[in-house]
Protein backbone atom coordinates (compact mmCIF):
# COMPACT_ATOMS: atom_id res chain seq x y z
CA UNK A 1 0.00 0.00 0.00
CA UNK A 2 2.83 2.39 0.87
CA UNK A 3 4.51 1.76 -2.49
CA UNK A 4 1.21 2.35 -4.31
CA UNK A 5 0.79 5.70 -2.56
CA UNK A 6 4.35 6.75 -3.46
CA UNK A 7 3.77 5.63 -7.04
CA UNK A 8 0.62 7.76 -7.25
CA UNK A 9 2.60 10.79 -6.07
CA UNK A 10 5.39 10.13 -8.55
CA UNK A 11 3.08 9.62 -11.53
CA UNK A 12 1.38 12.97 -10.87
CA UNK A 13 4.56 14.89 -10.13
CA UNK A 14 3.36 15.64 -6.61
CA UNK A 15 5.91 16.54 -3.94
CA UNK A 16 6.14 13.57 -1.50
CA UNK A 17 5.50 15.57 1.66
CA UNK A 18 4.03 13.80 4.72
CA UNK A 19 0.70 15.56 4.08
CA UNK A 20 0.54 14.54 0.40
CA UNK A 21 1.59 11.00 1.28
CA UNK A 22 -1.19 10.83 3.90
CA UNK A 23 -3.76 11.86 1.26
CA UNK A 24 -2.72 9.21 -1.25
CA UNK A 25 -2.18 6.45 1.27
CA UNK A 26 -5.71 7.09 2.51
CA UNK A 27 -6.95 6.99 -1.08
CA UNK A 28 -5.15 3.71 -1.77
CA UNK A 29 -6.40 1.92 1.35
CA UNK A 30 -9.84 3.58 1.00
CA UNK A 31 -10.24 4.33 4.71
CA UNK A 32 -11.99 7.66 3.96
CA UNK A 33 -14.79 7.07 1.43
CA UNK A 34 -15.49 10.82 1.07
CA UNK A 35 -11.86 11.42 0.10
CA UNK A 36 -11.98 8.59 -2.46
CA UNK A 37 -15.16 10.00 -4.00
CA UNK A 38 -13.65 13.50 -4.14
CA UNK A 39 -10.42 12.37 -5.86
CA UNK A 40 -12.34 10.17 -8.31
CA UNK A 41 -14.64 13.09 -9.11
CA UNK A 42 -11.71 15.44 -9.73
CA UNK A 43 -10.04 12.87 -11.97
CA UNK A 44 -13.20 12.17 -13.97
CA UNK A 45 -13.71 15.89 -14.53
CA UNK A 46 -10.22 16.23 -15.97
CA UNK A 47 -8.70 18.14 -13.04
CA UNK A 48 -4.93 17.94 -12.63
CA UNK A 49 -4.29 16.89 -9.04
CA UNK A 50 -1.17 18.76 -8.00
CA UNK A 51 0.45 20.01 -4.80
CA UNK A 52 -2.12 22.77 -4.32
CA UNK A 53 -5.10 20.46 -4.68
CA UNK A 54 -3.42 17.93 -2.38
CA UNK A 55 -3.03 20.73 0.16
CA UNK A 56 -6.75 21.45 -0.09
CA UNK A 57 -7.60 17.76 0.25
CA UNK A 58 -5.41 17.45 3.33
CA UNK A 59 -7.01 20.55 4.87
CA UNK A 60 -10.51 19.20 4.18
CA UNK A 61 -10.03 15.60 5.31
CA UNK A 62 -7.14 15.60 7.79
CA UNK A 63 -6.54 19.02 9.38
CA UNK A 64 -9.72 18.82 11.44
CA UNK A 65 -8.06 16.12 13.57
CA UNK A 66 -5.01 18.35 14.02
CA UNK A 67 -7.13 21.31 15.02
CA UNK A 68 -9.13 19.14 17.41
CA UNK A 69 -5.94 17.98 19.10
CA UNK A 70 -4.66 21.53 19.44
CA UNK A 71 -7.97 22.73 20.88
CA UNK A 72 -7.98 19.88 23.39
CA UNK A 73 -4.36 20.65 24.32
CA UNK A 74 -5.05 24.34 24.95
CA UNK A 75 -8.23 23.50 26.86
CA UNK A 76 -6.37 20.91 28.91
CA UNK A 77 -3.70 23.43 29.86
CA UNK A 78 -6.36 25.87 31.06
CA UNK A 79 -7.98 23.11 33.13
CA UNK A 80 -4.60 22.13 34.62
CA UNK A 81 -3.81 25.75 35.47
CA UNK A 82 -7.18 26.16 37.19
CA UNK A 83 -6.65 22.92 39.11
CA UNK A 84 -3.27 24.21 40.32
CA UNK A 85 -4.89 27.42 41.54
CA UNK A 86 -7.60 25.47 43.35
CA UNK A 87 -4.96 23.38 45.11
CA UNK A 88 -3.19 26.56 46.20
CA UNK A 89 -6.43 28.03 47.53
CA UNK A 90 -7.18 24.85 49.46
CA UNK A 91 -3.69 24.98 50.97
CA UNK A 92 -4.24 28.57 52.11
CA UNK A 93 -7.65 27.63 53.47
CA UNK A 94 -6.10 24.89 55.61
CA UNK A 95 -3.45 27.31 56.90
CA UNK A 96 -6.16 29.85 57.68
CA UNK A 97 -8.05 27.29 59.76
CA UNK A 98 -4.86 26.32 61.57
CA UNK A 99 -4.11 29.99 62.24
CA UNK A 100 -7.61 30.45 63.63
CA UNK A 101 -7.06 27.54 66.03
CA UNK A 102 -3.78 29.07 67.19
CA UNK A 103 -5.58 32.34 67.91
CA UNK A 104 -8.22 30.49 69.93
CA UNK A 105 -5.49 28.63 71.83
CA UNK A 106 -3.68 31.91 72.55
CA UNK A 107 -6.87 33.49 73.85
CA UNK A 108 -7.47 30.53 76.15
CA UNK A 109 -3.91 30.50 77.48
CA UNK A 110 -3.89 34.24 78.14
CA UNK A 111 -7.23 34.09 79.93
CA UNK A 112 -5.95 31.32 82.23
CA UNK A 113 -2.49 32.65 82.97
CA UNK A 114 -1.20 36.16 82.36
CA UNK A 115 2.33 35.82 83.75
CA UNK A 116 5.21 37.23 81.74
CA UNK A 117 6.65 33.91 80.53
CA UNK A 118 3.28 32.65 79.29
CA UNK A 119 2.48 35.93 77.55
CA UNK A 120 5.90 36.02 75.89
CA UNK A 121 5.55 32.45 74.61
CA UNK A 122 2.04 33.01 73.29
CA UNK A 123 3.03 36.22 71.52
CA UNK A 124 6.08 34.55 69.97
CA UNK A 125 3.91 31.74 68.64
CA UNK A 126 1.42 34.24 67.25
CA UNK A 127 4.15 36.25 65.53
CA UNK A 128 5.53 33.11 63.90
CA UNK A 129 2.06 31.96 62.81
CA UNK A 130 1.25 35.44 61.48
CA UNK A 131 4.45 35.56 59.45
CA UNK A 132 3.68 32.14 57.98
CA UNK A 133 0.14 33.24 57.16
CA UNK A 134 1.38 36.41 55.47
CA UNK A 135 3.91 34.40 53.46
CA UNK A 136 1.26 31.92 52.29
CA UNK A 137 -1.15 34.72 51.42
CA UNK A 138 1.50 36.61 49.48
CA UNK A 139 2.47 33.44 47.58
CA UNK A 140 -1.11 32.66 46.55
CA UNK A 141 -1.66 36.28 45.50
CA UNK A 142 1.41 36.11 43.24
CA UNK A 143 0.29 32.72 41.91
CA UNK A 144 -3.18 34.08 41.11
CA UNK A 145 -1.69 36.99 39.17
CA UNK A 146 0.62 34.63 37.26
CA UNK A 147 -2.22 32.18 36.58
CA UNK A 148 -4.41 35.01 35.34
CA UNK A 149 -1.77 35.93 32.76
CA UNK A 150 -1.21 32.31 31.73
CA UNK A 151 -4.93 31.57 31.41
CA UNK A 152 -5.45 34.74 29.38
CA UNK A 153 -2.66 33.70 27.01
CA UNK A 154 -4.07 30.17 26.73
CA UNK A 155 -7.53 31.51 25.98
CA UNK A 156 -6.09 33.67 23.20
CA UNK A 157 -4.28 30.60 21.86
CA UNK A 158 -7.50 28.57 22.03
CA UNK A 159 -9.43 31.28 20.21
CA UNK A 160 -6.72 31.53 17.54
CA UNK A 161 -6.90 27.77 16.94
CA UNK A 162 -10.69 27.93 16.63
CA UNK A 163 -10.44 30.79 14.13
CA UNK A 164 -7.79 28.90 12.17
CA UNK A 165 -9.99 25.81 12.11
CA UNK A 166 -12.77 27.77 10.40
CA UNK A 167 -10.60 29.77 7.98
CA UNK A 168 -9.27 28.96 4.51
CA UNK A 169 -5.49 29.20 4.73
CA UNK A 170 -4.94 30.64 1.25
CA UNK A 171 -7.55 33.40 1.24
CA UNK A 172 -8.40 34.16 4.85
CA UNK A 173 -12.15 33.81 4.25
CA UNK A 174 -14.22 31.02 5.81
CA UNK A 175 -13.61 27.40 4.80
CA UNK A 176 -16.14 24.76 3.74
CA UNK A 177 -16.69 23.52 7.27
CA UNK A 178 -17.54 27.00 8.54
CA UNK A 179 -19.78 27.60 5.52
CA UNK A 180 -21.79 24.44 6.21
CA UNK A 181 -22.20 25.39 9.87
CA UNK A 182 -23.29 28.97 9.12
CA UNK A 183 -25.64 27.85 6.35
CA UNK A 184 -27.47 25.55 8.79
CA UNK A 185 -27.54 28.28 11.44
CA UNK A 186 -28.83 31.00 9.09
CA UNK A 187 -31.36 28.63 7.49
CA UNK A 188 -32.91 27.92 10.89
CA UNK A 189 -32.95 31.65 11.65
CA UNK A 190 -34.64 32.42 8.33
CA UNK A 191 -37.33 29.80 8.97
CA UNK A 192 -37.95 31.35 12.39
CA UNK A 193 -38.83 34.68 10.77
CA UNK A 194 -35.35 36.11 10.45
CA UNK A 195 -35.88 37.38 6.91
CA UNK A 196 -34.90 36.04 3.49
CA UNK A 197 -31.63 34.20 3.02
CA UNK A 198 -29.86 34.28 -0.32
CA UNK A 199 -26.88 32.25 -1.46
CA UNK A 200 -24.40 33.18 -4.18
CA UNK A 201 -22.07 30.59 -5.70
CA UNK A 202 -19.18 32.08 -7.67
CA UNK A 203 -16.67 30.29 -9.88
CA UNK A 204 -13.60 31.75 -11.63
CA UNK A 205 -13.93 31.34 -15.39
CA UNK A 206 -11.22 29.41 -17.28
CA UNK A 207 -9.16 29.11 -14.12
CA UNK A 208 -7.27 26.06 -15.42
CA UNK A 209 -6.02 28.24 -18.26
CA UNK A 210 -4.57 30.71 -15.75
CA UNK A 211 -2.77 27.90 -13.90
CA UNK A 212 -1.47 26.30 -17.08
CA UNK A 213 -0.28 29.62 -18.53
CA UNK A 214 1.13 31.41 -15.51
CA UNK A 215 1.59 28.72 -12.84
CA UNK A 216 -0.05 27.92 -9.53
CA UNK A 217 1.40 30.84 -7.59
CA UNK A 218 -0.29 33.24 -9.99
CA UNK A 219 -3.42 31.11 -9.78
CA UNK A 220 -3.34 31.54 -6.02
CA UNK A 221 -3.01 35.30 -6.53
CA UNK A 222 -6.19 35.27 -8.64
CA UNK A 223 -8.03 33.17 -6.05
CA UNK A 224 -7.07 35.60 -3.28
CA UNK A 225 -8.17 38.56 -5.40
CA UNK A 226 -11.65 37.12 -6.00
CA UNK A 227 -12.02 36.19 -2.32
CA UNK A 228 -10.99 39.70 -1.24
CA UNK A 229 -13.41 41.30 -3.72
CA UNK A 230 -16.34 39.22 -2.50
CA UNK A 231 -15.45 39.82 1.14
CA UNK A 232 -15.28 43.57 0.54
CA UNK A 233 -18.71 43.67 -1.13
CA UNK A 234 -20.56 41.23 1.13
CA UNK A 235 -23.37 42.51 3.41
CA UNK A 236 -22.33 43.48 6.92
CA UNK A 237 -23.66 40.22 8.39
CA UNK A 238 -22.79 38.09 5.36
CA UNK A 239 -20.21 35.31 5.05
CA UNK A 240 -17.80 34.56 2.22
CA UNK A 241 -16.30 31.07 2.06
CA UNK A 242 -13.99 29.22 -0.27
CA UNK A 243 -15.74 25.91 -0.84
CA UNK A 244 -13.58 24.46 -3.60
CA UNK A 245 -10.44 25.14 -5.60
CA UNK A 246 -11.72 28.23 -7.44
CA UNK A 247 -15.31 28.22 -6.17
CA UNK A 248 -16.71 30.53 -3.52
CA UNK A 249 -19.97 30.97 -1.67
CA UNK A 250 -21.54 34.07 -0.20
CA UNK A 251 -24.30 33.79 2.40
CA UNK A 252 -26.45 36.92 2.50
CA UNK A 253 -29.00 36.96 5.36
CA UNK A 254 -31.90 39.42 5.22
CA UNK A 255 -31.35 39.62 1.48
CA UNK A 256 -34.10 38.95 -1.05
CA UNK A 257 -33.77 37.80 -4.64
CA UNK A 258 -33.48 41.22 -6.28
CA UNK A 259 -30.96 42.53 -3.75
CA UNK A 260 -28.91 39.35 -4.12
CA UNK A 261 -28.88 39.72 -7.90
CA UNK A 262 -27.63 43.30 -7.57
CA UNK A 263 -24.92 42.12 -5.18
CA UNK A 264 -23.89 39.32 -7.53
CA UNK A 265 -23.66 41.76 -10.44
CA UNK A 266 -21.51 44.11 -8.33
CA UNK A 267 -19.10 41.25 -7.62
CA UNK A 268 -19.02 40.16 -11.28
CA UNK A 269 -18.35 43.71 -12.49
CA UNK A 270 -15.71 44.39 -9.82
CA UNK A 271 -13.75 41.28 -10.79
CA UNK A 272 -14.00 41.97 -14.52
CA UNK A 273 -13.04 45.61 -14.05
CA UNK A 274 -9.73 44.88 -12.34
CA UNK A 275 -6.65 44.25 -14.45
CA UNK A 276 -4.32 41.87 -12.65
CA UNK A 277 -0.57 41.76 -13.15
CA UNK A 278 1.69 38.80 -12.43
CA UNK A 279 3.84 39.90 -9.51
CA UNK A 280 7.05 38.14 -10.50
CA UNK A 281 7.20 39.44 -14.09
CA UNK A 282 4.72 42.34 -14.24
CA UNK A 283 2.91 40.55 -17.09
CA UNK A 284 -0.77 41.44 -17.58
CA UNK A 285 -2.92 38.38 -16.82
CA UNK A 286 -5.70 39.56 -19.07
CA UNK A 287 -9.33 39.85 -18.06
CA UNK A 288 -10.38 37.70 -15.10
CA UNK A 289 -14.10 36.96 -14.92
CA UNK A 290 -16.47 34.97 -12.74
CA UNK A 291 -19.78 33.23 -13.22
CA UNK A 292 -22.36 33.46 -10.45
CA UNK A 293 -25.45 31.48 -9.48
CA UNK A 294 -28.02 32.88 -7.03
CA UNK A 295 -30.74 31.13 -5.03
CA UNK A 296 -33.08 32.49 -2.34
CA UNK A 297 -34.05 30.09 0.40
CA UNK A 298 -37.51 28.53 0.37
CA UNK A 299 -39.30 28.00 3.69
CA UNK A 300 -38.30 24.75 5.47
CA UNK A 301 -35.96 23.85 2.61
CA UNK A 302 -32.97 21.66 3.38
CA UNK A 303 -29.76 23.73 3.26
CA UNK A 304 -28.28 21.30 0.74
CA UNK A 305 -31.27 21.90 -1.56
CA UNK A 306 -30.57 25.64 -1.68
CA UNK A 307 -26.93 24.89 -2.46
CA UNK A 308 -28.06 22.57 -5.25
CA UNK A 309 -30.28 25.25 -6.79
CA UNK A 310 -27.53 27.88 -6.61
CA UNK A 311 -25.12 25.40 -8.18
CA UNK A 312 -27.59 24.73 -11.01
CA UNK A 313 -27.85 28.48 -11.61
CA UNK A 314 -24.06 28.73 -11.63
CA UNK A 315 -23.88 25.93 -14.18
CA UNK A 316 -26.37 27.82 -16.33
CA UNK A 317 -24.13 30.90 -16.20
CA UNK A 318 -21.23 28.74 -17.33
CA UNK A 319 -23.26 27.00 -20.03
CA UNK A 320 -24.57 30.19 -21.56
CA UNK A 321 -21.30 32.03 -21.95
CA UNK A 322 -19.73 32.68 -18.52
CA UNK A 323 -19.05 36.09 -16.95
CA UNK A 324 -22.71 36.46 -16.01
CA UNK A 325 -25.18 36.12 -13.14
CA UNK A 326 -28.07 33.64 -13.19
CA UNK A 327 -30.90 33.31 -10.69
CA UNK A 328 -32.39 29.92 -9.88
CA UNK A 329 -35.50 30.04 -12.06
CA UNK A 330 -36.69 26.61 -10.84
CA UNK A 331 -37.86 28.17 -7.59
CA UNK A 332 -39.90 30.81 -9.45
CA UNK A 333 -41.50 28.17 -11.68
CA UNK A 334 -42.33 26.01 -8.67
CA UNK A 335 -43.81 28.93 -6.76
CA UNK A 336 -45.97 29.81 -9.78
Amino acid sequence: MAQSALKALSERGITPTPENYAVWLSYVIKDRPDLVIKIDSLTQNGAVIDDRICEELYASFFDEQTFGTRIMTAGGKIAAEMADVVRGLKDVSQHTKAYGKQLQFAQTELSRNCDHATTTGVVANLVGATNQMESKTRAIEERLVESGREISALREQLEAVKVEASTDALTGVANRKEFDARLSELSAKADAGGGPLSLLLCDIDFFKRVNDTFGHQTGDQVIRFVATTMDRLKPEDGLVARIGGEEFALLAPNTDRMTAMVLAEQIRAAVEGKRLVRRSSNIDLGKITVSVGVAQRSLAEKPTAQVGRADAALYESKRTGRNKVTFDSARIAKAA
